[in-house]
């Protein structure tokens, strides 16, 4: 999983212990051994991302897609997997049980970093969940045609009339039992130290949709640029509760939203 820190790590290590006994020849000979190493493991990464980019070309960009490929979203996860693998992502997950397996869902979770989308996909792999990203992200290469096989919706904050549409479509995705919905309440990354005010418009989905709300918060995926790539990172994925059918039947996108945030709080002060 960490082969090339290991070599890294071991190669230099070994290198500057060996010095004083076996000489410098000796020494870059060692170093020489751990190059290969790395070289080896830069080769199949090389490889890894040539397979995701040759797969990748086999997607259309200008082709709407009606529900997500099973098989596409499993290797687009096994790209999110290898990207939390590299950057030294230790994820420790908490309330797992809690999701439902037996229909979809709107999932909402705080922001603080690029890789948090990543870590919860990865973890709620039984799940098919299409997350509402930014259009700019339908930028990114190779990326962007797993998002869009992946039925990733793109929404425009500064149209509401467009973002709407957004919404509405992501209900009817959920309502028919096409796959869950993944949002990001906030609506873009928070710094970490307390959440964001909130964008009750995203819980219309689960209004609509008459589905549960799953409710989660991470906590640690901030750090990662931080420490890569010569330290891992513990990070924190917690399921705090499910909302049911039921228990947001009678209540207001507002009324949700407030709920929402005190349990993400809760769940998040009960860390510090």
């Amino acid at each position: 999983m960490l082969l090339w820190r290991i070599s890294l790590y071991s190669t230099l290590l070994l290198t500057l212990i060996s010095i004083p006994f076996v000489g410098f020849d000796s020494a870059a000979k060692i170093l020489t051994v751990g190059g290969i190493l790395i070289g080896i493991y830069l080769a199949v990464s090389v490889l890894l991302w040539s397979l995701l980019a040759l797969i990748c070309w086999t997607i259309p960009l200008n082709k709407e897609y009606e529900r997500p490929s099973k098989g596409y979203y499993k290797v687009f996860n096994a790209g999110y997997s290898y990207l939390c693998r590299l950057a030294g992502a230790r994820i420790h997950v908490s309330g797992l049980e809690k999701v439902p397996l037996d229909k979809p869902f709107l999932f909402v979770s705080n922001h603080r970093s690029k890789f948090d989308n990543m870590v919860e996909s990865v973890v709620l792999k039984k799940n098919v969940i299409a997350f509402i990203t930014k259009p700019e992200n339908f930028k990114i290469p190779i990326g962007r045609h797993y998002m869009k096989r992946s039925c990733y919706l793109p929404i425009d904050r500064d149209n509401p009339r467009v973002a709407l549409e957004t919404i509405v479509k992501a209900s009817e995705m959920v309502k028919n039992g096409i796959c869950s919905v993944g949002v990001f309440p906030e609506g873009t990354r928070g710094d970490g130290t307390s959440l964001l005010e909130f964008r009750p418009g995203c819980f219309k989905i689960a209004v609509k949709a008459k589905c549960p709300v799953v409710v989660g918060t991470i906590r640690g995926t901030e750090m990662l640029h931080k420490r890569f790539p010569f330290r891992r990172t513990d990070v924190y994925f917690d399921i705090v509760k499910v909302l049911s059918e039921e228990d947001i039947s009678n209540m207001k996108t507002v009324q949700i939203a407030a709920d929402v945030k005190s349990l993400m709080e809760a769940s998040l002060a009960k860390a510090v």
